[in-house]
């Protein structure tokens, strides 16, 4: 169990480091994404002059939007089946009233609420396209961190006649909205994609707002993985977005992405506090209290070593308000936590 566990951990940390050269701003191909917004893709027309001019859009036509890697994806006239390949998508899909449509979904969705575990049994790491194939879906969603490298390695699924559309991994706040947006827009579930997003703006700013009263900021250390293997994250990860947006400073703010840490820094670095989401079965988060050469760092003398819930923390979706909640209150209690 705890092997699963950590597999689950490193799944859902490469959210960068899988994106390492490929961020949320840029395509599997290594492209740039060029939009932040989905939209109705309008025709346009180049007049005598060589003026290009709008032109009104067929509306009888395929509805096509802009998607989340720069180009344009058509809309289906209606989307009853769907393959969700990561459970950061099953959860936006869930938040948009969707998961109804879920047929099939990846093993690590299997504790997305509103989902049936029994239908969370595809291992994308060893994909059977035969089984994908059989359940002939509508579509089937891709997350960004299945695709490593220039070659797209669901082009025998496509060539199977079934549609496959690529949500890149998403490492910031803003590119969490841009999923929902992209995803409420291809289902049809704009009004709900729009609540969502102002769900996670209203809570960014009342957490700024307070934020902004903080005149000492404490220094925090987050770790996603527990020794003897430490793992943290740097500038370019939602999570050292969210130690900012609480009005705290991340140790290894400095650094790029998720990374490999040492004990040694962690000790000369002094954090305030500690936060961890590392959790699988056996496992106890006090155990960082006990760490040699630990016992001189303010956060283990004062005891603000704290565990927040994992998937709140390491899932791109909707419910990342709940993991700045958690986080503004193990750093800053006083605050937040009234």
């Amino acid at each position: 169990m705890k092997l699963k566990k950590i597999i689950a951990f490193i799944a859902a940390a490469a959210l960068a480091v899988s994106m390492t050269a490929c961020s949320d701003d840029k395509t599997r191909d290594g492209g740039v994404i060029t939009s932040a917004e989905f939209s109705v893709t309008d025709p346009v027309t180049e007049t005598e002059t060589g003026e290009v001019e709008d032109v009104i859009p067929d509306e009888s036509g395929p509805k096509v939007i802009a998607d989340r890697e720069g180009g344009v994806v058509q809309v289906p006239d209606s989307i009853n089946t769907i393959v969700s390949a990561a459970p950061s998508i099953t959860e936006i899909l869930v938040g948009l009233d969707a998961g109804n449509k879920i047929i099939a979904a990846d093993t690590y969705s299997s504790d997305v609420d509103g989902i049936s575990p029994e239908i969370c049994t595809i291992d994308f790491a060893n994909l059977s396209i035969e089984e994908l194939t059989a359940l002939s879906p509508d579509v089937v969603i891709i997350s960004g961190m299945s695709i490593t490298g220039a070659e797209d390695p669901y082009a025998s699924l496509k060539d199977a006649g079934v549609n496959v559309i690529y949500v890149p991994t998403s490492s910031s706040i803003e590119s969490v909205k841009m999923d929902i947006e992209f995803l409420a827009g291809y289902v049809g579930a704009e009004a709900r994609g729009a609540e969502l997003i102002a769900d996670i703006d209203r809570a960014v700013a009342e957490i700024s707002l307070k934020a902004s009263q903080i005149t000492e900021k404490k220094k925090v250390y987050f770790e996603i993985g527990s020794a003897p293997y430490l793992y943290s994250c740097g500038k370019g990860t939602f999570i050292d977005e969210i130690i900012n947006i609480i009005g705290a400073e991340n140790i290894y703010g400095e650094e790029d992405g998720w990374l490999s840490n040492s004990e040694e820094s962690v000790i000369a670095a002094n954090p305030d506090v500690i936060v961890t989401n590392v959790a699988y079965d056996g496992y106890d988060f006090n155990e960082i209290k006990s760490r040699a050469g630990w016992e001189n760092i303010p956060a283990v003398q004062n005891g603000n070593v704290y565990c927040v819930d994992a998937n709140a923390t390491s899932r791109p979706s909707q419910h990342i308000i709940e993991g700045i909640m958690a986080v503004a209150e193990a750093v800053y209690p006083e605050i937040y936590a009234q």
